[in-house]
């Protein structure tokens, strides 16, 4: 009972991150999605890309959950430190931002103008990710151990990975949001 209500609360706060992105950004222009505050900045369309970058990573052993065909390898059934990587990493990534972290090289957005149907591609991307973790429901999420989509040396529970998913679209939905409000952010 208790991994069918945390599935339903991430759901419903995944829910909540569409909501906020149609809400923030859905006006904007292209120029505006693409703007940036510095050169070392990401734009607003850039942190939804990496969103979509980030959690697509995850899809492939999310639908071997789902379809009943995932194994767990020998390193996520033995590893010592899977609760503590788990625990880091969801700190990391945390909703309210204490610092900014480095972010692996496979998962930054490319540094060219973001495309014009940036919003369209987050929010089928969402979907596709809520639905993902709304059919984990039937599963045992403490007991399944997944390896980083960036290093399989790291793994942790299922549960930490959809905390972890979760917790990053806000984390980049505020960021994208300080950008909106930066000082020189284009009136349109």
């Amino acid at each position: 009972m208790k991994d069918k209500q945390f599935i339903e609360e991430m759901v419903e706060k995944g829910k909540r991150a569409g909501e906020r992105v149609k809400a923030s950004f859905n006006d904007l222009s292209l120029a505006q999605l693409d703007w940036r505050p510095a050169n070392e900045s990401w734009s607003i369309g850039q942190c939804l890309d990496h969103l979509i970058i980030a959690d697509c990573l995850y899809f492939p052993v999310l639908k071997k959950i789902t379809e009943g065909k995932y194994r767990m390898n020998f390193w996520e059934r033995w590893s010592p430190f899977s609760g503590l990587f788990g625990i880091i990493l969801l700190d990391i990534v945390k909703e309210k931002q204490r610092r900014r972290s480095p972010t692996a090289r496979i998962l930054i957005p490319p540094d060219t103008t973001i495309d014009a149907v940036i919003l369209e591609r987050f929010h089928k991307h969402l979907d596709s990710l809520l639905g993902y973790i709304a059919a984990c429901s039937g599963h045992n999420i403490d007991r399944i151990w997944i390896s980083s989509p960036v290093s399989r040396f790291v793994t942790y529970s299922l549960r930490k990975a959809i905390l972890i998913l979760v917790e990053h679209e806000h984390r980049h939905i505020n960021q994208a949001l300080r950008v909106r409000a930066a000082k020189d952010f284009p009136a349109s």
